[in-house]
């Protein structure tokens, strides 16, 4: 009798947890229909034709880009409300790659542009009058200083014998000259407080490229980083910036330098600067680093307080990101594979 009751108590319970078990899996199953599902950034397509130096909005909620045919468009940030931008002709002119002042309400921008496939120029784009400059062909590398007004740029001298750092205005008018200086392929990036310009040669001879910094203010130019071959470089601060440094991968390291402390530090990713983007904080760098296998891109995101590492997103398709565009935290890009505007969305 006792043991007869003991098989039914036992089959009794199997019952209950099987029953328990059934419900519990049921209710789960309909909470997770009810509740959405958690995902991970995405990429959304926002062009359906080339776009060229894309920039954000001064309000933070679109980009602005240049296609194909020297058309300016604008578009928010979800990929709605696409305008253009009506601009005079350029003639004879295509332009290759903008560089938009860092602030300001205006639409001034200079613009590298090619007469043929050999033919370079510069032009700057005056948006209260309305019309092209030609700059002089003496002028090799600019950039912008933080006004939006004037520019730095490296003067060559019409023999090629001698060449100069001069700061001007935007039409190359008004200039001072600052320092002489040995190489004409020198390139030059201006700090976020005008007072210093970062210089590298763009045409490497021997197995050290070095890096130096032009002080505006007393015109003295010393040496900042005097070992390896030395690529690029991008301030990301009035004292911070990154720079990248040829590798035994196929991709050059990327590292930043503090002027204060005059120490620099790997971030430990191998990617280009054109592939990178810094929060306006300075504290946050998201970068399309390209897969080992050379398949397209990932993207990460490196903190530049703890220089922490940390996926970003792992694009399933085959994307090769250049000129990185934040807004937010999402991140927009120009994919090469087909010249067209992306965004990251989180």
């Amino acid at each position: 009798m006792n043991r007869r009751f003991v098989i039914i108590a036992v089959v009794g319970i199997i019952i209950l947890a099987l029953v328990g078990g059934a419900l519990f899996w049921a209710v789960q199953k309909q909470k997770a229909a009810q509740e959405p599902v958690a995902t991970g950034p995405v990429l959304l397509a926002l062009s359906t034709e080339s776009a060229i130096s894309p920039v954000a909005s001064l309000d933070g909620n679109g980009i602005w880009f240049f296609n194909s045919d020297n058309r300016l468009f604008r578009i928010n940030a979800d990929g709605t409300g696409l305008t253009e931008f009506p601009l005079p002709t350029l003639s004879n002119q295509k332009i290759t790659r903008v560089l938009w002042p860092p602030s300001g309400e205006n639409l001034d921008f200079l613009a590298v542009t090619t007469k043929d496939p050999i033919i370079t120029g510069k032009v700057y784009y005056n948006s209260l009058l309305k019309t092209y400059t030609n700059l002089p062909d003496n002028i090799q590398s600019i950039d912008w200083l933080p006004d939006s007004k004037r520019v730095v740029y490296v003067w060559q001298s019409a023999d090629k014998q001698t060449q100069q750092l001069i700061t001007a205005n935007a039409d190359s008018a008004g200039f001072v000259a600052i320092s002489n200086v040995f190489y004409p392929d020198l390139v030059v990036e201006a700090s976020s407080d005008g007072k210093t310009v970062l210089l590298y040669r763009s045409k490497i001879e021997g197995a050290v490229n070095k890096i130096y910094a032009a002080d505006l203010s007393t015109k003295e130019i010393t040496t900042v980083i005097d070992q390896g071959k030395n690529l690029e470089a991008l301030w990301i601060s009035p004292t911070r910036f990154l720079f990248t440094q040829e590798a035994i991968t196929s991709y050059p390291s990327v590292y930043l330098y503090d002027m204060i402390s005059r120490q620099a530090v790997s971030l430990a990713i191998n990617t280009t600067l054109d592939k990178v983007v810094v929060s306006g904080d300075g504290k946050t760098l998201y970068a399309a680093t390209p897969k080992k296998d050379n398949t397209g891109d990932t993207f990460v995101k490196v903190d530049l307080v703890t220089f922490k590492n940390e996926d970003y997103l792992l694009p399933e398709q085959n994307v090769r990101a250049k000129n990185l565009v934040l807004l937010g935290s999402s991140v927009f890009f120009v994919n090469t594979t087909d010249g067209k505007l992306y965004g990251v969305e989180k």
